[in-house]
């Protein structure tokens, strides 16, 4: 099927489990375009703070080093030794910004995929050699929109390029007749006034690529309808089944709540849509229960076992209705009490039973 055609069914959004599986292979929106540009705009802003601090202690160390050598301590001895200080020196003025890159990279790669390791992508597959899947990503429209940004990044940067040198022409013309400290000044300033330019400007563009990443990794997840409805039933059963189960575990409660009506004292309606049967044992129950209820036809078959075990069944609308909305094997709360003890008091007189 043509990759067109496969996308254009692909219209449902992504579930939970297909986010997992794809962040579980590797397959995340990282935008290595937005890594790269923000490591080249921190690491111009750290070299822009300490190197003047760099090159003073490099400057300080090296001027110390040679007076404190006579020309007797000059030799490849001694230099060796020096030399080898001098690099564990340096490294420890270094590793300020050594840190500052590490810290950055870990914070940009965090910040568009939280915290993620794996190490699926290491694991080879020949489909990244074959030839016909190779032409067919070169011709993608993924390869197109790297294309077009590579020439844009190009362009930005000669625009930038011109522009700073081409404002600056007089200044860059007069160094050739000026001393070496000051020229070295004023191209390292030109310099850093160019890169922070090319750094920014870069940055910018990488925060589109972003945005084009994640959307691209959004439509890359999309599924159909029929992969949709096969993950239910995957995950959580054939629908018809599940209906199936559901019917049969109402008729056996069904089944389980009429089992409970001849234990019932009294069955109390409202007459014809509701029935309520309650239950009441003294030496365990604190108040009376509800123990089976049920509406129009299981309603009248609640009165029916009733009548078949000479249960009582009483006339009361607007209880019924109180009643009928507690749960089963529910007490019944205190705001009924009275009335229920009315009920069940005139039962026991006509029926001359004994709470048990």
């Amino acid at each position: 099927m043509p990759e067109g055609t496969d996308q254009e069914e692909r219209t449902e959004s992504a579930t939970p489990r297909k986010r997992e599986e794809a962040r579980r292979k590797g397959q995340v929106a990282l935008s290595n375009e937005l890594v790269s540009s923000f490591m080249f705009l921190i690491g111009l802003t750290a070299i822009r703070l300490v190197f003047p601090s760099i090159f003073s202690d490099v400057k300080s160390l090296m001027e110390n080093t040679l007076s404190n050598l006579s020309p007797d301590e000059i030799n490849p001895e001694n230099m060796s030794h020096y030399g080898i200080g001098t690099i564990f020196l340096m490294g420890k003025m270094f590793a300020p910004f050594a840190l500052i890159m590490i810290v950055s990279a870990l914070a940009i790669n965090f910040a568009q995929v939280g915290f993620f390791i794996t190490f699926e992508t290491l694991i080879p597959k020949f489909d990244r050699i074959d030839p016909i899947k190779g032409f067919q990503r070169f011709v993608s429209k993924r390869t197109f929109v790297m294309l077009t940004q590579s020439l844009l990044k190009v362009v930005v940067v000669g625009y930038v390029l011109y522009i700073t040198i081409n404002s600056q022409r007089d200044k860059i013309l007069a160094l050739a007749v000026v001393e070496v400290k000051p020229a070295i000044i004023e191209i390292v300033r030109l310099t850093f006034k160019m890169g922070f330019r090319v750094a920014f400007l870069l940055f910018i563009i990488s925060v589109f690529d972003y945005a084009y990443q994640r959307w691209e990794y959004e439509r890359s997840l999309k599924m159909t309808r029929e992969e949709v409805k096969e993950e239910m039933r995957s995950t959580e059963g054939d629908p018809l089944v599940k209906s199936r189960i559901r019917s049969i575990q109402r008729e056996l409660a069904m089944r389980r709540m009429m089992q409970e009506v001849p234990s019932a004292d009294v069955v109390i309606t409202n007459p014809t849509h509701l029935a309520v049967a309650l239950r009441y044992k003294q030496d365990v129950d604190k108040a009376p229960k509800v123990c089976a209820k049920g509406q129009n036809l299981i309603a009248e078959r609640i009165k029916e076992i009733a009548r078949e075990h000479y249960i009582p069944i009483i006339e009361d609308k607007p209880l019924a209705q109180m009643l009928f909305k507690l749960e089963l094997d529910q007490e019944i709360p205190s705001t009924l009490y009275k009335a229920v003890a009315e009920i069940l008091a005139k039962v026991y007189q006509m029926s001359n039973r004994k709470m048990q």
